[in-house]
């Protein structure tokens, strides 16, 4: 463990910080709250509160004086990143990092400033993501057996690969090597020579290195198959081979019809989107002041709004967000079918973090909430280049360029929400079988670093 900053740079520490005093575990592509707080409690809503990577020193998160200063965030944080408001009055510190991603993984240094005071500790994060199940295949003959290649990716951090006979017993691989994707997720693959030896199915198991979880695969390799077979045996081989060939075209068969049933329901949300875009279906969305949070800035005629780094004197009223930056709209929507345009923009692309939807009328204001359908919110967000659903786990979407204008379409007797592109009138996403719960439907807006005109 790299030393303290503090200890680095030779300040006092009159301010005791704590924090979880174990590591954090946390699942890519979700959201993670990294505890700390002062000890004693007291107000810290005027102190200097700075998150550290503590490998590379770099700002995560700063907070000053009832502002969140970010020109000092690293890039890889920005829009991702808040410090609860809710509990710097009792000196809680606590960051909430979403989306997680396989560099998140790390030491975080939560850092304390006032005046000559100074505090921090140290918080462990494991940033874990469990693969996909195991492939085997088949390859070559070699040293009297059969090579046996097994494949799975998705993992993070590097995960372990072993075989395994009937008994349980391990055997060695051949070779075993392993490479990462973009995102930083890692893909495993290993060989192992079977021989006539071997009795029973033939696994591949690959575990987490830090989660008590592991993905298996099991392979029966028929003795036929190797070198030294005989005539008899390999009339066996021939009818087993043939009988897979029937099971493998009746689960072809099975799936294309799986398919064809998928895109008839495919074709149907299409036409359902489609009949909502019709134009006595348009309405005028405004927004609602009283919903917004503070750093949210709305136009005088309530149709445009964006976030400023000010925090506004507004009332604290129940109606109004107060940890993520939400704003609704006016209307509300309970039955029919209705659609309004939204457009987006940021003073930079790269930086540009903002969700568009529909939220139930009910939807939580105060503290965390879920943007998720489970929390009563259907939206498409768009962070750090990516554009993705907001399901659960969030979907990526492929659609390049990313939209600037984009059409909502709320079919409330389908429990239907559709993005469309207004640029070229390609579907974003949709959300079908939504589960509304008889309520009543509001536009639902969240914004970081961008600007929303309706």
């Amino acid at each position: 463990m790299s030393p303290p900053l503090c200890a680095l740079l030779h300040c006092p520490a009159q301010l005791r910080v704590e924090g979880p005093g174990q590591p954090l575990t946390a699942t890519v592509g979700q959201d993670v709250v990294l505890p700390c707080h002062l000890s004693p409690r007291k107000d810290a809503r005027t102190l200097d509160v700075r998150w550290i990577r503590d490998d590379i020193s770099e700002t995560v998160h700063h907070y000053r004086n009832g502002e969140d200063l970010y020109g000092e965030q690293m890039w890889a944080y920005a829009g991702r990143t808040e410090l609860s408001r809710d509990g710097l009055s009792a000196g809680s510190l606590d960051l909430r990092i979403t989306a997680l991603r396989p560099s998140d993984d790390g030491q975080y240094v939560c850092t304390v400033k006032d005046a000559d005071d100074y505090g921090e500790t140290i918080v462990d994060l494991d940033v874990t993501a469990t693969g996909t199940d195991p492939h085997l295949s088949l390859g070559g003959y070699e040293a009297g057996g059969v090579r046996v290649l097994c494949r799975s990716a998705g993992w993070y951090p590097l995960p372990h690969l072993l075989w395994r006979d009937a008994r349980g017993q391990h055997l060695p691989s051949v070779s075993q090597t392993h490479s990462q994707d973009q995102e930083g997720l890692f893909e495993i693959e290993g060989t192992v020579i079977v021989t006539r030896s071997v009795e029973g199915p033939l696994s591949c198991v690959v575990r987490s290195s830090r989660l008590q979880q592991e993905r298996q695969f099991s392979l029966h390799i028929a003795a036929p198959f190797f070198h030294n077979a005989q005539p008899w045996m390999v009339a066996l081989a021939l009818v087993l081979v043939l009988l897979a060939v029937s099971i493998g075209l009746g689960v072809y068969l099975f799936r294309k019809k799986v398919a064809q049933s998928r895109e008839l329901e495919e074709q149907a949300a299409e036409l359902a989107w489609r009949r909502c875009l019709l134009p006595q279906n348009r309405v005028k969305v405004t927004l609602d002041p009283d919903t917004a949070h503070p750093l949210l800035v709305l136009s005088e005629d309530h149709r445009s709004v964006r976030r400023e780094i000010k925090w506004q004197q507004v009332p604290s009223t129940p109606e109004r967000f107060d940890i993520r930056c939400c704003v609704l709209g006016h209307e509300k929507f309970k039955e029919g079918r209705h659609w309004w345009e939204v457009e987006v923009e940021g003073e930079r692309e790269e930086y540009s973090c903002w969700a568009v939807g529909v939220a139930r009328a009910s939807v939580k204001r105060k503290g965390e909430i879920n943007m998720r359908p489970e929390g009563g919110i259907w939206a498409v967000q768009y962070d750090d280049g990516q554009l993705k659903s907001l399901t659960s786990p969030p979907t990526p979407l492929s659609l390049s360029p990313v939209p600037k204008r984009i059409w909502v379409c709320l079919d409330c007797t389908q429990g239907q929400v559709s993005f469309i592109s207004a640029e070229n009138g390609v579907e974003i996403f949709t959300f079908t079988a939504a589960s509304f719960n008889g309520e009543s439907m509001r536009p639902w807006f969240w914004l970081v670093s961008s600007s929303v005109q309706l």
